[in-house]
């Protein structure tokens, strides 16, 4: 009974007033009560007296304790009636929540039938589209195996045409060639012993080349040894040894040169592993340019570009 007054603030604070009243009335109750008259006497007058006063008390006690139920039954009543109402309203509650779950079912059920019914639509002229694609196909693919016939008929037509002329053809060209075969053979015969003698003129004349280009070649090397020493010789002198240059290192130049020995173009092309030394050498080449050239201007094509080995000791 607690929970549902405290579930209830309206029927609490009605019991509430209802108890403090009573409350009230039972103490007011004791006041009006009259006080029994000083009597001096026998003691059964007194007891007399007792016994009314009692009496009268609890007949007024009995009133309260009615009253009190009557309130109390009123505030039941009063709570089963809310109770009742909010149950009332609850159920309204869950019929009208019952109506809109099914108004939105009939909605959702209403939709997805639409949408069936499109998809259906949807899959039909997708169909019809197919079938009329695939009827396309077929006449296209009937049309084009009859052009492939024709095509096919012509060309068998035009290769038994030309198999013959082919034919014809190689049967001229068969006595044809037996008649330039004999010429051809004495052509051949005289071709072969002046194609002879060509060769073992040439072959004789090739090797006085070789032998001259040998010789050439061997004092060309020579000359280009020296005056690539004259070049190291010429970079050692402008060289300038960095700190960090230690004995036996070395580096690969590549030096393209202009004719009168201007350098155009340096770099290290195999590094000596420190590229203080490497950039020492390079700065070493720009400083000596223009570098000393070969006295002879055939040799030039030697020198436009050169790579030579850049070694401090040697």
């Amino acid at each position: 009974m607690l929970k549902d007054l405290f579930s209830h603030p309206g029927a609490l604070l009605f019991a509430l007033f209802i108890h403090a009243a009573l409350i009230l009335l039972l103490v007011f109750s004791v006041e009006w009560v009259d006080k029994p008259p000083q009597l001096q006497g026998s003691e059964k007058i007194v007891q007399a007296v007792v016994v009314d006063s009692g009496k009268l008390r609890a007949e007024k006690q009995r009133k309260l304790d009615e009253e009190a139920a009557r309130l109390k039954a009123i505030a039941t009543e009063e709570l089963r009636q809310r109770e009742a109402a909010q149950q009332q309203l609850a159920e309204q509650q869950a019929e009208e929540q019952r109506q809109s779950e099914a108004a939105e079912r009939a909605q959702r059920q209403a939709a997805e039938q639409r949408r069936q019914e499109q998809v259906k639509t949807e899959q039909a002229a997708q169909q019809k589209n197919r079938q009329e694609h695939e009827k396309n196909l077929a006449e296209t693919e009937a049309k084009r195996k009859m052009e492939t016939e024709q095509k096919r008929k012509a060309a068998t037509d035009a290769q038994r045409k030309a198999e013959e002329q082919a034919k014809r053809q190689a049967e001229d060209e068969a006595k044809r060639k037996a008649v330039a075969e004999s010429k051809r053979q004495a052509e051949e015969d005289a071709k072969r012993k002046a194609d002879e003698a060509r060769r073992q003129r040439e072959e004789e004349e090739a090797m006085q080349r070789r032998l001259a280009e040998e010789q050439q070649g061997r004092l060309s090397q020579s000359a280009i040894d020296q005056q690539v020493a004259i070049i190291r010789q010429k970079v050692a002198r402008n060289w300038i040894r960095p700190p960090s240059a230690r004995a036996g290192m070395s580096c690969e130049v590549f030096v393209r040169l202009i004719p009168g020995g201007e350098v155009v173009e340096v770099r290290v092309v195999r590094s000596s592993g420190d590229a203080m030394f490497d950039r020492s050498v390079e700065a070493a080449v720009l400083k000596a340019s223009p570098l000393p050239m070969p006295s002879d201007p055939s040799l030039f094509d030697q020198f436009r570009q050169l790579r030579f080995v850049f070694k401090p000791e040697g």
